[in-house]
């Protein structure tokens, strides 16, 4: 779900060639990792047209799932030449990756290239912030990017690194196509996938662990292979937030931070511990490469910076 603004600019013949420029800017977009795939369920069985009106067939050629030089209802498919395409759409923020355990925000750029009869998007949009939650502990994400290269399906990547209590530094990857990415988890040193998970949520290896701490082990597996949201991401979206989270800190002590975009390039976010504190940060994008940043805390300690940041 998303909304889109902009120009776009059509020039030469409307018969057939002519060039549609573009420059939108996207608002905000959700991309929702499903819970679960259309492939547990089976395959679907092929869906055969019967008789369709001279609209469907046009679309399905469009699509490519006609027959090669199958005619629309009995007649030639034309000559009629294809439009040539270049429309950029910017996205500095706001690009929301969602769903089984994954708070991810991303900006970019997507060009909309080839032609009308062969559209080609090509874009990449980078992470910004996030995080990914497994059994209520929260990792930040310390890279990801999500990228199209010729098909409309985002293909993402998303890295979690942390060091776990018994010294193995792990990194959480989420990778593949936005419908049905995979959770792979990598260690220094090299451990078997469900050896890292328990010591990255339990800080022990896994014969250690208990009856009960192998069952939420399992649930983590679960989670991550397609299971539901979390109550938290349910909170968020009842509350009209762009972030919600509940952290701890090293201490043990519980953390509420609440985050919600004021305009399109102001953010501001509010984070409560349960020792009192309080720290109030908003993000200011005075334009798509230069951000300004402040914060202060309860006790009146201020602090503010201009930060120049370009993807290459």
């Amino acid at each position: 779900m998303t909304n889109i603004g902009g120009t776009i600019t059509l020039q030469g013949p409307l018969q057939g060639g002519a060039r549609i420029d573009g420059q939108l800017l996207l608002g905000q977009t959700d991309v929702r990792v499903p819970s679960s795939t259309i492939s547990s369920l089976g395959a679907l069985p092929d869906v055969v047209h019967r008789q369709p009106d001279r609209a469907v067939v046009t679309t399905l050629a469009r699509a490519g799932q006609l027959p090669s030089g199958a005619p629309i209802n009995g007649g030639s498919t034309g000559t009629r030449r294809a439009f040539p395409l270049n429309i950029v759409i910017d996205a500095p923020s706001r690009i929301f990756v969602r769903g089984r355990g994954l708070d991810a925000e991303l900006g970019g750029r997507l060009t909309i290239g080839g032609t009308s009869a062969d559209v080609i998007p090509v874009g990449r949009f980078d992470l910004l912030r996030g995080r990914i939650d497994i059994l209520q502990q929260r990792f930040d994400l310390t890279e990801g990017s999500a990228s199209l290269q010729g098909e409309f399906e985002p293909y993402i990547r998303l890295v979690a690194a942390t060091t776990s209590a018994t010294g193995t530094q792990v990194s959480i990857v989420v990778d593949g196509p936005a419908s049905e990415p995979q959770v792979s988890f990598d260690s220094v040193p090299d451990l078997p996938q469900d050896e890292i998970l328990a010591q990255l949520i339990f800080g022990r290896d896994l014969q250690s662990i208990s009856p009960l701490q192998a069952v939420q082990l399992a649930g983590a597996i679960s989670t991550l292979a397609g299971g539901g949201n979390g109550a938290v991401d349910q909170l968020r979206q009842n509350l009209g937030l762009d972030d919600f989270d509940v952290t701890t800190d090293e201490q043990g002590n519980a953390a509420l931070r609440a985050g919600r975009y004021l305009s399109e390039n102001v953010y501001t976010d509010v984070t409560v511990s349960s020792t009192g504190g309080t720290e109030i940060n908003l993000n200011l994008d005075i334009t798509d490469e230069i951000v300004a940043k402040g914060g202060v805390d309860q006790e009146g300690n201020t602090g503010i910076g201009i930060f120049f940041e370009r993807d290459y």
